[in-house]
């Protein structure tokens, strides 16, 4: 004669549910890539992942572009954070998943940024985005804006610039010509935080339609209360 299974107690069928449960809600954590409901949370986990800080969030806002510009890596909105811990700075990308959760935006994940009495600036790029346009001889070309962070050291500096250029080469039929330098763009940063400024640089595509390759790079420049030139990083 079989004999029956014993049903397992109540305070083991609890625990087995209370364990599935708790699977189901990391799993569907998981696929949200460790989103969290808010950007302060999402930035706290991402400083804990990198060991930075714990630190003062200092300045923070939403990735914009200029009308006309397109995000390169998401049309999700997205937002940007500064922290600050000691004499190091932390920005990070955020992008808002489908719903109200954020995580780290995959690109533009958490950048450190140590500035020293040798080199009190430091950057980092945040986000860019391109603007396609038809040129006369019906090529399209683009042009693309880059959206910077500039943090500071020295208190002495309260005007900071950024500048841009590219160098490039264009296409021969053996490979690629002699490399070549464009004509440098500088923006003037804005404040956002004390020792934080916000840059955005529009810089045209040197190849204008031609088939090349390019990269780019950037300087930072320092002045302070009466427009003398603190520190220049020259290019980088």
């Amino acid at each position: 004669m079989k004999q029956r299974l014993r049903p397992l107690p109540v305070r083991v069928r609890l625990a087995l549910s209370l364990l599935l449960l708790v699977l189901a809600f990391f799993l569907a954590w998981w696929s949200t890539g460790w989103a969290w409901p808010t950007r302060e949370l999402a930035y706290r986990a991402l400083e804990t992942a990198h060991g930075f800080g714990p630190g003062e969030i200092v300045a923070q806002g939403e990735v914009t572009f200029e009308e006309g510009y397109s995000n390169r890596y998401t049309d999700r909105p997205s937002a940007w954070m500064i922290g600050r811990s000691g004499d190091s700075f932390a920005a990070a990308v955020l992008e808002q998943t489908p719903g109200p959760l954020w995580r780290a935006c995959d690109i533009y994940d958490f950048q450190v940024l140590t500035a020293t009495q040798g080199a009190p600036l430091v950057a980092a790029e945040l986000a860019k985005a391109d603007r396609f346009f038809r040129l006369p001889d019906g090529q399209w070309d683009d042009e693309t804006e880059y959206l910077w962070a500039v943090c500071a050291l020295d208190p002495a500096i309260i005007r900071v610039e950024v500048t841009m250029n590219y160098t490039y080469r264009l296409s021969t039929g053996e490979g690629y010509g002699e490399p070549m330098e464009s004509d440098p763009v500088t923006a003037q940063a804005q404040p956002v935080a004390d020792g934080v400024w916000l840059a955005r640089v529009q810089s045209p595509d040197p190849l204008e339609g031609r088939s090349g390759g390019y990269s780019a790079n950037y300087s930072l420049r320092g002045y302070d209360a009466a427009g003398q030139l603190l520190y220049d990083s020259g290019p980088q």
